[in-house]
């Protein structure tokens, strides 16, 4: 079974909008949605805003379902000034920007002890099939932190360490260090919002999200079966 953690309500409806033999089922108050997308099992999750409530949820899912990978979908700001609103970032690493326990001589970066690859085969799934279409992708690394990055600070603190970091937002790191502890492949598809270092972006978050949910509901139907099969 695929777990399927949006980040969003949109992008959860959309998703269940492609599947069939959806049951719905709360967990301490919780809702998951057990069903079949094209021919593979999935059970499609919200995650909750920030890395606390993300963590709580895939953690939910993965001692109440028999989960074999993960697939995170959702929105992100973009950390490169030749990115464009509705870029797609697929993850290969994400890491927490905001721990820092350099004190003790723990690094930050990517490569550290609070970075987490994302499974190399679903990134070649996932990469290859958005790469068809006339969208523009951005295959690497991302951070993930409990702020909403939209000053020029913030960025310059995140891209010390995190240079080659292609965008941020707030829940996938922790999904993924969730999955590192119970052995369970990821990957992270997350579609930009807006470009943080510029200040250009030209669709209202109303207009970007709809776009962006469905498409990202298309890719994941059309990508499912072979992330399933690829483990």
């Amino acid at each position: 079974m695929i777990a399927i953690i949006g980040a969003m309500q949109p992008e959860v409806d959309e998703i269940l909008k492609l599947c069939h033999n959806v049951e719905e089922r709360q967990i301490h108050g919780t809702q998951f949605y057990t069903a079949r997308c094209s021919s593979t099992e999935v059970v499609v999750a919200l995650s909750g805003v920030a890395k606390v409530a993300a963590a709580m949820t895939t953690t939910c899912l993965f001692e109440n379902f028999e989960i074999d990978g993960v697939i995170n979908i959702g929105t992100a700001g973009g950390l490169k000034s030749e990115q464009e609103v509705l870029d797609v970032v697929v993850s290969t690493e994400v890491a927490h920007h905001d721990v820092d326990i350099t004190a003790f001589g723990i690094k930050r970066g990517f490569g550290e002890r609070f970075s987490y690859r994302a499974e190399p085969a679903f990134v070649q799934v996932i990469s290859s099939l958005i790469s068809e279409g006339d969208h523009r992708v951005w295959i690497g690394p991302m951070v993930s932190g409990d702020q909403f990055i939209h000053r020029q600070e913030q960025v310059n603190h995140i891209l010390t360490d995190f240079a080659s970091a292609n965008c941020v937002e707030m829940e996938a790191a922790a999904i993924a260090q969730v999955c590192q502890h119970y052995k369970i492949p990821f990957v992270v598809i997350r579609s930009l919002s807006d470009i943080t270092v510029r200040d250009d972006n030209h669709l209202s978050f109303e207009e970007y999200l709809s776009v962006a949910a469905k498409r990202s509901a298309q890719w994941v139907f059309e990508a499912i079966d072979q992330i399933a099969l690829s483990i």
